[in-house]
């Protein structure tokens, strides 16, 4: 069967076939596929081992020589498949045995192990014939008779054991340990055996002692134990892996001498013994208080082990057990694992509090550094649980933000999207956002300078530009190529920085140092954020944005004169750093310290010669200081003058500075500290003003080229009010509306010149309008119609959780309709979960069910369509509104609010811009509409306003001739409920103008190109 053998292999073998010409017989196979053939014989053999009869058998024979143990080893395969033929395959390996002595035998000792079976006498009998030839393969025959079939050992193997053990003690020790497991009765002389090994081998014996007693109580017998922990640091891997196993099988044997040696020899595996510990604590609770305090000083000793073993050994139900110390050891050793220790403090907060105090939260704020992202996760549910650490948490929570390192820019997004909702939340329950507008004092630069950015802002609408801006900054990230010499030892080319975020940083890192000003930082923030919108293409941007890359200046040495600047790495950084902005952004070089320096012998020289002129004259009262004063200047300029104290100033190290005098050395002290403070004051407060002078004037040519491609003429851009600048940045979202981008411009011409808006009601599809709703409603008096019009009005809190559930429901109710539309179906409920995941289906493609695709009149397939993109973004806004609504507390708030009417087409451009989480803001899909609702005069916006002047809240009103139609509220996630108050507001706001509210019609678009209709209520 040799051919049919042969074709098993060819159709599995990729080798069957070399050129042109195929191969006929085993012997052309494996003349072409040498060693690898071989292989794939034996794989094939496995398989189908009735394949090999004995004239393939016969064929490989013959060439055996080539590859001994694999022909062996294909005998033994055969063999323990075929139950028939196994007692002649078995004995053809024997008597081929001792052609190939060395192969065979290394070919048992490894596959006896898993042809076990296989075993009888007669191998046991080739081991003492030929073991010399090959002791590893011998041993292995030993270990698998000792393992498998024990009653095949007997007392003359035994023997041969012994004679050989030095060549094999691992093996050794394996073989008659395994053998003791077997034989109760002889195991003390066996194991006695071992003993006398370990002496001689110590990490050979260790390794066999661990691989089979480890886990077998009978065999860890103290005798045994005692020679484990007498020479253990042989081999510590396996002689603690012995000792864990023996905790478990023996843990009486653990008693305080045996945990006394152990603790001596922790050094080589600390976190074993703590596992020790840990299940001695569970199986002796009577001698838990004593296991404790060795567990804990042994968190001490090896923090990083010691917060691993804390995190992993009270999991679940076990954290009940955790003492005290046991969580101030792992603060105590916080930085060796600091992800492991947020982890365990994160439970603790959740299901011990008791155990977080202020030194827990002092460690946790210590360690930010070290994992900023677990840290944010444990400051944020401390905060929610814990109301006595507000401050520290927040605080905390913004240490986070600031350290989170570029590749997680992600990860900041997510952070800063927690930190509002936080706000907010804190807003309402404890007053927080107010406490956040203070100055902090605490915490580093940064940290506190992004809480006075989010949070200090007092106007609404301000803030919001501020976070979104926050947001962009975070999450814009390029590559960038590292200078050879900078590279590390990783040899990395290149690397990911964030170029807005980290100049950011910049500016806030070189305030000063008494107070931290954000002014400069929320100046080039906001305008580098509208620069996103005003540069006519992506990459236009990103070649502005490579200019704030702060992480590689070229170098610029300072001049040699001050030669000793350069020894300061940092301060050298920031010189090159600021000479290569004043070259990427044109800007000029002032005056500063290094002039002023070099300048300072003729200053000096002017003003001693002013003094020594002035002496003469003085009366005796103020002369004795003049002549001090001037005594020192002469002093300076001698020094100054002296070429070794100029040498002095040129050298970067201590050096030259030992030849001048005491005197001269004080100076030249004081006079490089002087420089090094001021220069790199003056170095930080100029690259600022670089940045932010750069960002503005960009920013307002970009604005002077939108009014000229908006108006078609070039406009004094200081004269333009820069309240409505911003305005034309909706031109971006219009650009295919011709109506809307007419009359946005027309809205802006007007501002401009100082003109009202009377076309807004005069053009002819507004005074149609203006007829239909006359003839409608003979007494409405439509000049109060977007007109001003307030109203203030008490909120309730008690009315707020009812309104929260309603208006839930009415967005869940509009996103299965939404959903519907695009091609969702069989929605059984209006469920936020059955609805996110519809979404998510249709998002990523995945039909409702099995459809056959539809055919055109011609019976031609057509393609299924895609799904509105309008309505798949509509939707998931309408999912996030409903998530941060159930998110977000109910309100306790109870005071006064004014609501009114906006008649400023600008203020109703802007209605999305609040915070709203609305499709009509500039970021959203119909940021369009709100040009449609400024131009068009039927529509109008009223604002609910906290005391402060503060937009919460807002509604579309539209009115048409069957009266006012209210849709939608949206108040700015800060838990408020202000349907009812916006319902009696219109319901007044509608007798106002002589009309009535309305729940049906249908406004349209009247100047405007089209109009979205988000569903009137």
């Amino acid at each position: 069967m040799a051919d049919a053998f042969l074709l098993q292999i060819l159709q599995s073998d990729r080798h069957g076939r070399r050129g042109d010409a195929a191969v006929s017989t085993l012997d052309e196979y494996l003349d072409r596929s040498g060693g690898e053939g071989w292989n794939r014989i034996r794989d094939n053999a496995r398989v189908r081992p009735y394949l090999v009869d004995d004239d393939t058998l016969e064929a490989l024979q013959r060439r055996m020589a080539e590859a001994p143990a694999s022909f062996f080893a294909l005998l033994l395969d055969v063999a323990a498949k075929d139950a028939e033929r196994r007692e002649a395959l078995v004995g053809r390996y024997l008597a081929l045995l001792p052609r190939f002595t060395a192969p065979a035998l290394d070919t048992a000792g490894y596959n006896l192990h898993e042809y076990c079976a296989l075993l009888d006498a007669s191998w046991l009998a080739a081991v003492a014939e030929h073991g010399a030839s090959s002791p590893e393969g011998a041993w292995g025959i030993c270990e698998s008779a000792a393992m498998y079939r024990p009653a095949l050992i007997l007392s003359e193997h035994l023997a041969w054991m012994e004679r050989h053990r030095t060549a094999a003690p691992k093996s050794h020790g394996v073989a008659l340990l395994s053998l003791a497991g077997h034989r109760p009765d002889e195991a003390s002389v066996l194991i006695a055996s071992v003993l006398r090994v370990v002496a001689e081998h110590p990490a050979a014996s260790l390794e066999a002692i661990a691989a089979v007693a480890a886990d077998q109580g009978a065999l860890q017998v103290p005798e045994l134990v005692a020679a484990v922990r007498a020479h253990l640091p042989a081999a510590p891997e396996a002689g603690w892996k012995f000792f864990a196993g023996a905790a478990h099988a023996r843990p009486e044997l653990f008693d305080d001498a045996m945990l006394d040696a152990l603790g001596a020899l922790a050094v080589t595996e600390p976190g074993t013994l703590l596992t020790i510990l840990r299940r001695l604590i569970d199986v002796h609770p009577q001698r838990a208080r004593a296991l404790f305090d060795r567990y804990v000083a042994l968190v001490l000793r090896f923090p990083k082990p010691g917060i691993h073993s804390v995190k992993y050994s009270f999991q679940h139900d076990a954290i009940a057990l955790v003492r005290p110390d046991v969580v101030q050891a792992l603060c105590a050793g916080f930085a060796a694992d600091a992800y492991g220790a947020y982890d365990f403090l994160h439970r603790c907060a959740k299901e011990r509090p008791e155990l977080i105090g202020v030194s827990e939260v002092d460690a946790a704020l210590r360690n930010i550094p070290h994992a900023t992202n677990f840290a944010f996760g444990f400051f944020k549910t401390l905060l929610g649980l814990r109301p006595e650490f507000t401050r520290e948490c927040t605080l905390a929570l913004f240490e986070c933000l600031a350290l989170e390192p570029v590749n997680r820019s992600f990860v900041r997004a997510e952070e800063m999207e927690s930190l509002i909702a936080i706000s907010e939340a804190a807003h309402i329950r404890s007053g927080l956002e107010q406490a956040l507008r203070e100055p902090p004092r605490v915490g580093s630069r940064r940290a506190r300078a992004l809480m006075a950015i989010m949070f200090r802002q007092k106007l609404r609408a301000r803030r919001q530009v501020l976070l979104e801006a926050l947001r962009y900054a975070a999450t814009v990230v390029l590559w960038r190529k590292i200078p050879p010499h900078r590279r590390g030892a990783d040899g990395e080319e290149s690397e990911k920085f964030s170029p807005i975020w980290d100049f950011l940083m910049f500016i806030i890192d070189s305030s000063g140092d008494d107070a931290v000003s954000t002014a400069s930082a929320e100046s080039y923030l906001e305008g580098a954020f509208q620069l996103h919108y005003l540069c006519a293409t992506g990459a236009e941007h990103e070649e502005f944005l490579r200019k704030f890359d702060i992480g590689h200046p070229p170098d610029h040495p300072f001049p040699p004169s001050v030669g000793f600047l350069s020894a300061d790495a940092e301060l050298s950084g920031l010189h090159s750093l600021v000479a290569e902005l004043r070259r990427r952004f044109d800007a000029p070089t002032k005056p500063g310290p290094l002039e002023a320096f070099a300048a300072r012998a003729a200053a000096a020289d002017g003003e001693a010669s002013v003094i020594a002129a002035r002496i003469a004259a003085s009366d005796p009262g103020k002369r004795r200081g003049l002549e001090e004063r001037l005594a020192s200047l002469r002093r300076q300029l001698a020094c100054w003058s002296d070429p070794a104290y100029r040498l002095a100033l040129a050298d970067p190290g201590d050096g030259a500075a030992a030849a001048l005098s005491s005197d001269a050395r004080a100076l030249l002290k004081r006079e490089k500290k002087d420089l090094a403070k001021t220069l790199r004051d003056s170095l930080r407060a100029e690259a600022t003003a670089i940045a932010v002078a750069a960002v503005e004037r960009s920013r307002m040519v970009l604005y002077r080229n939108r009014v000229r491609d908006v108006l078609g003429r070039d406009v004094d851009i200081e004269r333009v009010e820069a309240k409505i600048l911003p305005a034309f940045l909706w031109f971006q979202a219009i650009g295919n509306l011709p109506e809307n981008t007419r009359w946005l411009r027309r809205l802006i011409e007007d501002r401009i010149a100082g003109r009202e808006h009377a076309w807004l009601r005069d053009e002819p599809a507004a005074l149609a309008w203006a007829t239909r709703v006359r003839e409608a409603r003979p007494g409405i008096t439509l000049e109060r119609w977007r007109a001003p019009f307030s109203k203030q009005v008490q909120y309730r809190a008690k009315d707020s959780q009812a309104e929260k559930r309603r208006r839930i429901k009415a967005d869940l109710a509009q996103t299965r309709a939404l959903l519907e539309r695009a091609g969702a179906e069989g929605l059984a409920a209006e469920d936020y979960e059955e609805l996110a995941a519809a979404f998510a289906a249709l998002a990523a493609g995945i039909p409702a069910r099995e459809e056959t695709p539809d055919e055109d009149a011609a019976g031609a397939r057509r393609p299924r369509q895609p799904p509105d993109p309008e309505l798949m973004q509509e939707v998931q806004m309408n999912l996030e509104r409903v998530r941060l609504a159930e998110q977000t507390p109910d309100s306790d708030y109870e005071g006064s609010l004014t609501l009114s009417v906006e008649s400023d087409p600008f203020e109703i451009l802007f209605m999305g811009e609040y915070g709203f989480a609305s499709c009509l803001s500039l970021r959203g899909i119909n940021a369009w509409s709100a040009v449609s609702n400024a131009i068009d005069v039927d529509k109008t916006v009223a604002w609910a306003r906290e005391a402060g002047g503060n937009v919460v809240g807002r509604r579309l009103l539209a009115l048409t001739p069957e009266g006012i139609l209210a849709f939608r509220t949206y108040t700015n996630r800060h838990g408020l409920a202000l349907d009812r108050v916006f319902d009696d507001f219109v319901s007044t706001y509608a007798s106002h103008c002589g009309t009535v509210v309305a729940h049906r019609g249908h406004p349209r678009a009247l100047l405007s190109d089209r109009w979205y209709d988000d569903g009137a209520l």
